[in-house]
């Protein structure tokens, strides 16, 4: 998997293969201002972004879909606004920590996931672990994978 990633790496850089996500629509500067002003402080002091009640609609919808373990989502709450900017590319997006109940489970569980504020989709790199009855970054779970072979 690490040499599959070095090439892969290898041919971007040297232009011989086209990443992914420079089929994607850039974020503009227009977007990033957008954002910053979209933020409000509510009576708790906590910082909301805009559209939040939409926001969290899609969340719930994508982790209904994404993790059939679930019986619900309950609180979710924003957690941080992160922005990238290079000469090679842009991005922004919002993290949201998710309280949820797994199937099963006693205890609420929490899940990290993103929302991309230019075109509205929610992801998350977390993955189901049975035997640990967590979730976890898939990028942890590939890691070690890598060094037991």
């Amino acid at each position: 998997m690490k040499k599959f990633r070095s090439l892969l790496l290898t041919l971007v850089v040297f232009g011989l293969a086209t990443p992914i996500t420079a089929q994607v629509q850039k974020v503009g500067i227009e977007d990033f201002i957008e954002q910053h002003q979209g933020f409000e402080e509510n009576a708790d002091g906590e910082i909301i972004p805009i559209n939040i009640k939409e926001i969290n609609k899609k969340i719930r919808f994508f982790v209904e879909e994404k993790y059939p373990n679930v019986e619900y989502t309950r609180n979710i709450i924003w957690d941080s606004y992160e922005t990238f900017i290079s000469p090679f590319d842009k991005f922004h997006f919002h993290t949201f920590i998710c309280q949820i109940k797994v199937t099963d489970m006693q205890r609420l569980k929490y899940l990290e996931v993103t929302f991309n504020p230019l075109d509205g989709k929610v992801n998350s790199d977390f993955i189901w672990s049975q035997e640990k009855e967590e979730f976890y970054p898939l990028e942890e779970i590939e890691t070690k994978e890598d060094t037991e072979n």
